[in-house]
């Protein structure tokens, strides 16, 4: 399944026009597949020379119409949050709005916390196992976002974090912030970008500064006009290329790849995935009948030619299931039936 990212944020801060730009035009009815670009890929291609290039892919959707409680309800969704902020025209002050947003995710949190310590409260008295540690973490849930604070900043342990997931908590998931600025104010984006690079800070999460009006326009020119107004404005890289790292590294994941004749692929997998879990990216039957894996680095196949060109000259990594998959390893699955 594709990383689930969701374009959310106050009104009229340019949400839709950031998806356009991200989905090319090609999304429909607010939801669009957006290849996520890697040079890593195109030199596999280029060495491996197969039938079927396939980029990794994020699902990407535009916040729909809706209530409060609706729009509370599609950030729950995702996998991931890109929060849009409005560093652009009359007087823009992108914290204030951002955290009105955001008091709005903390609300629902709480009720769903105050509502699961109603029901952890009956099973402690009941003698149940493990209530108690499930109440002193939804306890100190509640004090963090009764103070008006996203549970992302208060970096739960894994265990806290394994508790909290159960009332699925939209102010825990990973985030990303994108000052949505004036093109005359690129590439920095002027004083209001600013901000929200100080707020992105200040939590530990990734802001981009970009303009999303002038990001659509780039996506419908030919790739050298494209460079060369990018350089124009001091842009070396699109914003869909520095979303998509911000949402790799925001959301704990990592790419590798398969490659062969048939096929060169980048698989998005979770940061620290055994070799097995891996494997279930490609099908779920891999991680049952896994037998070893076969790796290697993009640039040792780059050199080789093929995974067969370095089977021969016995210079393939041969790895069993503790194997902790690391970005930009290029993956032969041996499995079993």
């Amino acid at each position: 399944m594709p990383v689930n990212v969701a374009i959310v944020g106050p009104a009229g801060v340019g949400k839709t026009t950031l998806f356009n730009a991200l989905t090319k035009g090609r999304g429909a009815d607010g939801v669009g597949m957006v290849d996520v670009p890697d040079e890593r890929l195109e030199r596999l291609a280029a060495a491996v020379k197969p039938k079927k290039t396939t980029p990794a892919q994020v699902r990407v959707e535009d916040t729909p119409p809706g209530s409060r409680a609706q729009r509370v309800a599609f950030a729950r969704q995702a996998d991931v949050l890109v929060k849009v902020a409005r560093c652009f025209g009359v007087d823009p002050e992108p914290v204030s709005e951002l955290d009105e947003f955001t008091l709005d995710l903390v609300l629902a949190d709480l009720a769903s916390i105050e509502r699961r310590l109603d029901v952890v409260a009956k099973e402690a008295r009941a003698g149940k196992k493990d209530a108690q540690l499930e109440t002193e973490a939804l306890t100190a849930a509640k004090a963090h976002l009764d103070a008006g604070r996203s549970l992302r900043t208060l970096n739960p342990d894994a265990e806290q974090k394994a508790l909290l997931l159960g009332v699925f908590p939209v102010t825990l998931k990973p985030a990303v912030y994108v000052a949505n600025a004036a093109e005359d104010l690129l590439p920095g984006g002027g004083d209001p970008a600013a901000k929200v690079t100080r707020l992105g800070a200040s939590e530990s999460t990734p802001a981009i500064v970009l303009s999303a009006r002038l990001e659509a326009e780039l996506a419908e020119l030919d790739p050298t006009e494209e460079a060369e107004m990018r350089h124009g404005y001091g842009i070396d890289e699109s914003g869909l290329g520095r979303i998509a790292r911000a949402v790799w590294g925001s959301g704990g994941l990592i790419t590798y790849f398969t490659a062969g004749e048939p096929e060169v692929r980048a698989w998005p997998c979770e940061r620290d995935a055994l070799a097995p879990q891996a494997a279930a990216k490609i099908h779920t039957d891999f991680e049952k009948h896994f037998i070893r894996a076969e790796v290697t680095s993009v640039d040792e196949l780059v050199a080789a030619g093929s995974m067969e060109a370095l089977r021969s000259a016995g210079k393939l990594r041969v790895e069993g299931r503790d194997y902790r998959v690391q970005d930009g390893d290029v993956v032969f699955f041996r499995v079993g039936r």
